[in-house]
């Protein structure tokens, strides 16, 4: 199924750390209400639901770690038009209050994750792909930090996950579909020109009361 003329949707992948979170959160302080976003890390399966490696350590760098046909069924309804009630994933904490969001459909629709590009289905539904990346040192730097900092995952865990589950992940389910990718982002120059790389990419495909809301941006 594609998706529907009026919607403009978008998939976002790359290596963990390489800064998709940073670019959406542009796009969404330049796009306003005329974009939403759906990430596949809202949608992880229970701990007790995911497969851990030979060391028992839990690997959530896998494509069945992830509810991946409830997140199709919800881009699905932001395609028509219909808002998303989303239950927020917590990683680490377990004990975190439950927290519930509305995603509401806009013109563009940004579904970002690692593995958005790895099953047909989801893949089938994009208007265009973006594939972002940084060097490797730095995209592990970041990992580190944001682990320790919002997960509170300590430092030696987070590094046998990266050498062990983290870049297995990524040599076999997402660096194979960088080269079909619309846009390659490399995540090492001007953060404000590679924004509007992509904002001119969606400029290219987008509904047009979306563009005037562009192009004053470019």
């Amino acid at each position: 199924m594609k998706a529907a003329a009026e919607k403009c949707v978008i998939g976002i992948t790359g290596l963990s750390g390489s800064g998709k979170t940073y670019f959406i959160e542009r796009l969404k302080e330049k796009l306003q209400e005329k974009v939403s976003v759906i990430s596949f890390d809202d949608y992880y399966k229970p701990l007790q639901e995911q497969k851990t490696d030979d060391q028992g350590i839990t690997n959530f760098d896998l494509p069945d770690a992830l509810y991946h046909e409830q997140f199709q069924e919800d881009l699905l309804k932001l395609i028509e038009d219909k808002p998303v009630l989303l239950r927020k994933y917590n990683f680490e904490n377990f004990n975190a209050p439950e927290r519930v969001d509305i995603i509401d459909p806009a013109p563009v629709i940004i579904a970002e994750g690692l593995f958005v590009f790895d099953f047909p289905e989801i893949d089938g539904l994009l208007s265009s792909r973006i594939f972002i990346e940084a060097d490797m040192e730095l995209s592990l730097e970041r990992r580190l930090a944001r682990d320790m900092r919002e997960r509170g995952i300590p430092e030696e865990r987070s590094l046998y996950q990266w050498h062990n589950h983290v870049m297995p992940a990524w040599e076999k389910h997402i660096l194979p579909h960088k080269v079909r990718c619309d846009v390659q982002i490399h995540n090492t120059g001007p953060s404000e020109e590679n924004t509007r790389k992509i904002l001119q990419h969606i400029a290219t495909i987008a509904h047009p009361e979306v563009l005037k809301e562009i192009a004053d941006k470019l």
